[in-house]
């Protein structure tokens, strides 16, 4: 961690990971370059790898980067002290909107069951796994408040997660991502809602019900 500080104290760690944000987002990772990306910085090759070792390393950064803006502003949601049923719907919108504009992070569950490259691989259970304890502790929530029935929250979560894969797969699997248009977003997020709002009407406590 010590070497990464000195490293950016230059600020170059962040121009490099902007730029090749952009990059993977427009080429993805295997046809995206170093090259490619230091001309973009106005850097050598050479000077690019002080930086990072390899690409994958440089990509793994990216896809951090983006995961870090959507879970800093889902805890910015659960730290509001909102209703859990608020949280999962502001939870599957914010899933939506941020999956239309951090590129990277939206194609990495398509790369994930299509490429067998090892990135791909953590990059996508990194995700999962902090998503599902977001989601986990949602349901957590609703459980103490009495909003949700008893349930199991991981077993729950993990089936709320899947449910919104399944969405998505199925639009991929007649479109690809990069053909994805305004109206190919607007349909995966009104069937995203859909989704989770059977899923809550089904965890929910008898007396909210009522």
């Amino acid at each position: 961690m010590t070497e990464i500080k000195n490293k950016n104290e230059d600020g170059k760690l962040e121009i490099i990971i902007n730029a090749a944000q952009k990059r993977f987002a427009h080429y993805g990772l295997c046809k995206t370059t170093m090259n490619e990306i230091a001309a973009d910085v106005g850097m050598g090759k050479a000077s690019l790898y002080y930086y990072f070792p390899d690409k994958e390393t440089l990509f793994e950064s990216v896809i951090k980067k983006e995961q870090d803006v959507f879970f800093d502003e889902m805890n910015s949601i659960i730290d509001s002290d909102t209703d859990a049923i608020t949280q999962l719907k502001k939870y599957v919108k914010l899933r939506s909107i941020h999956f239309r504009k951090l590129l990277n992070l939206s194609k990495l569950r398509s790369d994930f069951f299509h490429n067998s490259k090892p990135v791909f691989n953590k990059a996508f259970e990194s995700f999962n796994k902090r998503e599902l304890e977001m989601v986990s502790s949602i349901i957590q929530h609703g459980i103490n408040t009495k909003e949700f029935k008893r349930i199991n929250k991981q077993e729950n979560a993990e089936f709320l997660v899947h449910l919104l894969l399944g969405v998505r797969m199925v639009m991929l699997k007649y479109k690809d991502i990069n053909e994805f248009e305004e109206a190919d977003y607007d349909d995966l997020g009104k069937k995203s809602c859909k989704v989770a709002g059977m899923f809550i009407k089904e965890i929910q406590a008898e007396v909210l019900l009522k």
